[in-house]
C-alpha cells in the first residue's frame, strides 16, 4: 500500500470523516483476526465455510396476562344443630367393673327386631285404692248373713288376759282383764278392767245384745282412776245417743259401736268377710265414747307375725287412719286362727302417750 497523505482537516466535517474511516480500518483488522481463528492455520486446505450473521431484535416483551375473572367462593353453608347423641343403653353387667378391676367392653345392642314382628307393650293398669266399706246398714247386715248363727261363732264366756304397758310408766307393768258373757237370749255382757300398781287406772264397761247388725250396745261406762263414771246410752228405739257428760245428742245407725265393744264386733266381720281385712282395705266404724260419736277409719296393713305371751302368732294388722296428728291412733293385731280375737292393741292418744296390751293367756278352745 502506498504512503496515505492526509491533509489537516480544514474543519470540523472533515475530521469527524477522518474519525469514521479510522474506525472502519480498526474494523476490518479485528474481523481479520477472528477469520484466521476461525479457519484455522496457514497451510491448511480445508474448505472454509463462510458464516454468516445477523444481528435480531429482541424479543417484544410478553402480552401480560389478562386478569382472571374472580372465582365465586362457596358461601359457608348454614350450621346445622347436630341432633342430640342418643346413649345406647348398656347392660347392667358391662357396667360393673371386671373381676380384677378392668372395665369390660360394652356389647353392641342387639338389633331391633322387625316392626311387624313386635307386639305391643300392654298399657300399665293402675292400681286403683280400694274402697272404704262401710259396716253399717245394709252393708253390714249382708256381710253378717254368711254366718251360721252370731251367738254360734262367739263364745258363751271367756277371759282374756293382756299384759298392759304405758311410755309414761316404763317400770310399771298393768294387766288388762277382758271379760265376755253372752246369754241364752242373745244379752251381752263385756268389761275391760286395767290393773296397774295395785290400783284400777281403768275400767271400760259395755252392755247390748246382738241382732242382725252384730253387737248393739245399750250402755257405755267408762270410769278412770279417781274420776265419777262416764257413760253414752244408745236409744235403738229412738235412733239417738245421749251422753252423762254433755247435753248434746247424736243420730244411732245400725252397726254404731262403741270403745269396747268394736273388739269383739272385728271378730264377727273377720269370719263374716275376711277380705274386708286383705291388704289396703278400709272399713268404717262409727264408735261412741264417753261425751261424743266418732267416725273411725280402719286400713289393713296386711299379715305379719307379732309375738304374744303364747308365742309368735300370724295376725293381721289394722290401724286407724288419722287426718291430724292431734287424733288418737289405734293399731289392733287379729288372729285368724284364733276366730280373728285380737291379740294385740295399741293405743297413742294426742299427747303421744302409748298404752299397749299383748295377750297373755286366754280360755283353752
Amino acid at each position: 500500500m502506498s504512503a496515505l497523505t492526509v491533509a489537516a482537516p480544514a474543519s470540523v466535517g472533515t475530521r469527524a470523516v477522518l474519525v469514521l474511516l479510522a474506525t472502519l480500518l480498526l474494523h476490518a483488522l479485528m474481523l481479520e483476526r477472528v477469520h484466521r481463528s476461525l479457519v484455522g492455520r496457514e497451510g491448511d486446505h480445508e474448505e472454509v465455510v463462510p458464516i454468516s450473521a445477523r444481528l435480531l431484535s429482541p424479543p417484544a416483551p410478553p402480552a401480560p396476562a389478562a386478569p382472571r375473572p374472580p372465582v365465586p367462593r362457596p358461601r359457608p353453608a348454614a350450621a346445622v344443630p347436630a341432633a342430640p347423641a342418643v346413649a345406647t343403653p348398656v347392660p347392667v353387667e358391662a357396667a360393673l367393673p371386671g373381676a380384677f378391676g378392668e372395665a369390660p367392653v360394652p356389647e353392641p345392642p342387639p338389633a331391633p327386631e322387625p316392626a311387624a314382628l313386635q307386639e305391643p307393650a300392654p298399657a300399665p293398669v293402675a292400681e286403683t285404692e280400694p274402697e272404704d266399706v262401710e259396716a253399717t246398714g245394709a252393708a253390714l247386715r249382708t256381710a253378717l248373713a254368711g254366718l251360721p248363727s252370731l251367738s254360734a261363732v262367739l263364745p258363751a264366756s271367756a277371759r282374756y288376759v293382756y299384759r298392759t304397758t304405758n311410755s309414761e310408766i316404763r317400770l310399771a307393768t298393768g294387766t288388762t282383764t277382758v271379760d265376755w258373757t253372752l246369754a241364752a237370749d242373745g244379752r251381752y255382757q263385756l268389761r275391760m278392767t286395767t290393773v296397774a300398781l295395785g290400783m284400777t287406772v281403768l275400767e271400760l264397761d259395755s252392755q247390748g245384745s246382738l241382732g242382725e247388725f252384730g253387737l248393739a250396745p245399750e250402755r257405755y261406762t267408762e270410769t278412770r282412776a279417781r274420776r265419777s263414771p262416764e257413760a253414752a246410752n244408745f236409744d235403738w228405739d229412738g235412733r239417738r245417743v245421749t251422753f252423762s257428760a254433755k247435753t248434746h245428742e247424736r243420730p244411732l245407725v245400725d252397726g254404731a259401736q262403741d270403745r269396747v265393744s268394736f273388739q269383739i264386733q272385728l271378730m264377727l266381720l273377720g269370719q263374716a268377710q275376711p277380705e274386708w281385712f286383705r291388704r289396703g282395705a278400709k272399713t268404717v266404724i262409727l264408735m261412741a265414747g264417753r261425751d261424743d260419736m266418732t267416725t273411725y277409719r280402719f286400713r289393713s296393713t296386711g299379715r305379719e307375725t307379732t309375738q304374744t305371751g303364747q308365742g309368735p302368732m300370724d295376725a293381721v294388722r289394722i290401724e286407724r287412719v288419722t287426718a291430724r296428728e292431734s287424733e288418737a291412733r289405734i293399731e289392733v293385731w287379729l288372729v285368724p286362727a284364733l276366730k280373728w280375737l285380737p291379740v294385740r292393741m295399741r293405743f297413742t292418744d294426742r299427747f303421744g302417750r302409748v298404752t299397749e296390751s299383748v295377750l297373755e293367756s286366754q280360755p283353752a278352745s
